[in-house]
């Protein structure tokens, strides 16, 4: 059983990062707690959330996790749930961060970074995953990318040499003067 609920904390993560992209970030209209650094990181190239608020979020997720699924479950299972649902979060922070600052390790990343990249640069009501593609499809905001246009303020150090995108993503990314 605790295998299962950590696989499902796995899967849980996938689904709030859609949600918390989508709602909190972009469709909702007031201020929030995650709306303002989303802001940031859209309008910057190389801002991410600092590390203690990411922490601090984790911890308090965790606590209120853990006090709900204990009314239904064994505490050892509702830890596994929550080792799996901060385990894939931890691993969405690595991975968003490594989109942004280097290079892919293998040609069939690229695939999820173009579909980050055109939420980033252009459509933002697009394209909320970072680490699936699947909710997108599910929920109708998916879109299927050929090409990103990168705006040359924006680009990624990883991306570009000598103000041109290096020949290796030329197929997949582009540079616009803005």
């Amino acid at each position: 059983m605790w295998l299962f609920l950590c696989i499902a904390g796995i899967f849980f993560w996938t689904f709030m990062e859609y949600v918390l992209h989508r709602f909190l970030g972009h469709v909702h209209k007031g201020k929030n707690f995650f709306k303002a650094e989303h802001k940031m990181h859209h309008a910057k190239a190389d801002y991410f959330a600092p590390v203690y608020k990411k922490v601090v979020a984790a911890m308090l997720v965790s606590i209120a996790l853990f006090l709900l699924l204990d009314v239904f479950l064994s505490a050892l299972n509702a830890v596994s749930f929550i080792v799996g649902f901060m385990g894939m979060y931890f691993l969405y922070e690595r991975t968003h961060y490594r989109y942004h600052q280097t290079e892919p390790i293998a040609k069939p990343f690229i695939v999820l970074r173009k579909h980050h990249f055109y939420h980033h640069f252009h459509d933002p009501s697009m394209n909320h995953g970072v680490t699936t593609r699947f909710w997108d499809r599910v929920f109708g905001t998916y879109t299927e990318v050929e090409v990103v246009v990168v705006p040359k303020r924006m680009s990624m150090s990883w991306l570009v040499s000598d103000d041109e995108v290096k020949q290796s993503y030329s197929k997949h990314f582009r540079l616009n003067s803005r």
